[in-house]
């Protein structure tokens, strides 16, 4: 009995030992892999950056130059002074930055009238989401053809309008979800208190589902300006967006812009994450609401 009964702890010690391994490996395993990964995702961009960076004498240089040894803005000077990038870098901020504030204004009021009365029932957020799903390119023909008629073709209005109804969809379908999860009974606290319908609405919802309204604006900006069929076939020379910029210097040799392209290409990645930077505190809250349903 005594040697059965020393025999169990060595056992138990043994097993709390290999499962603390085990652990051990498997976080270091799963570091291992998230660091892979973002090597992988993130080498890339590393490689614009440093590029956009560099002399012209080290974008063939052998062994390749990874870091410069002195970092230069001469590419960035050049893409605003000879390649009229600060006229497409103005209009990709204005036309996402007016985009995101109208389907904003718009989806609040139409996911507001949906959650609180049921308008439309059940069929009016299954079509929604359909609408979200159709192709872009299935609409650009019809799309340019109305425009063309209406002359709403290289302007500012025209793409604003046609990127707000292309993103309430799925904006409205987004706030559906917070306004659902929004305890009435404040509410109906504030409607009793003397607030109207719209008062409440603005003076208690809104800033509680401020993180949601987050979430859709950052989405919002973020599909705005990385939009490029509607933006290359609807606008014209004063109102193109930096995602034409960015794919104007692939149609065609690229010998001597190795610099001004990988300098519009960090440009136009840089705003989107700017943004997320700047609302980083509200998306994670927003997702975290978003996702606590039932």
């Amino acid at each position: 009995m005594s040697t059965v009964a020393t025999a169990t702890p060595l056992v138990t010690v043994r097993r709390v030992n290999r499962h603390r391994v085990q652990r051990r490996l498997a976080g270091l395993l799963t570091y291992l892999g998230l660091a892979l990964a973002l090597a992988f995702f993130l080498g890339p961009f590393f490689w614009i950056v440093t590029t956009s960076l560099k002399g012209n004498e080290d974008f063939f240089a052998y062994p390749p130059v990874w870091i410069p040894s002195e970092p230069s803005l001469t590419h960035y000077g050049r893409l605003f002074t000879h390649s009229s990038g600060a006229r497409y870098f103005t209009n990709s901020l204005v036309i996402s930055s007016l985009s995101m504030f109208a389907a904003l204004v718009v989806s609040l009021p139409t996911a507001y009238s949906i959650a609180r009365w049921r308008f439309g029932g059940g069929f009016l957020s299954t079509l929604l989401l359909v609408l979200r799903m159709l192709p872009a390119i299935a609409l650009i023909i019809p799309v340019y053809l109305m425009y063309k008629l209406l002359g709403l073709t290289n302007t500012y209005l025209g793409l604003v309008a046609l990127y707000t109804v292309v993103y309430i969809p799925f904006a409205v379908w987004l706030l559906i979800g917070f306004l659902r999860d929004f305890p009435v009974e404040i509410e109906e606290a504030a409607l009793i208190d003397g607030c109207s319908r719209l008062r409440a609405l603005v003076r208690v919802v809104i800033p509680i589902i401020a993180p949601g309204l987050a979430v859709v604006a950052l989405f919002a900006f973020i599909a705005t300006w990385n939009e490029f069929l509607f933006a290359i076939v609807l606008t014209g020379i004063e109102t193109k967006t930096m995602m034409v910029l960015v794919t104007s210097f692939t149609t065609g040799g690229t010998d001597q812009f190795y610099g001004e392209a990988s300098a519009s290409v960090v440009l136009g990645v840089l705003p989107a994450f700017a943004v997320a930077f700047f609302l980083q505190r509200y998306l994670v809250k927003g997702l975290a609401l978003g996702g606590t349903k039932g």
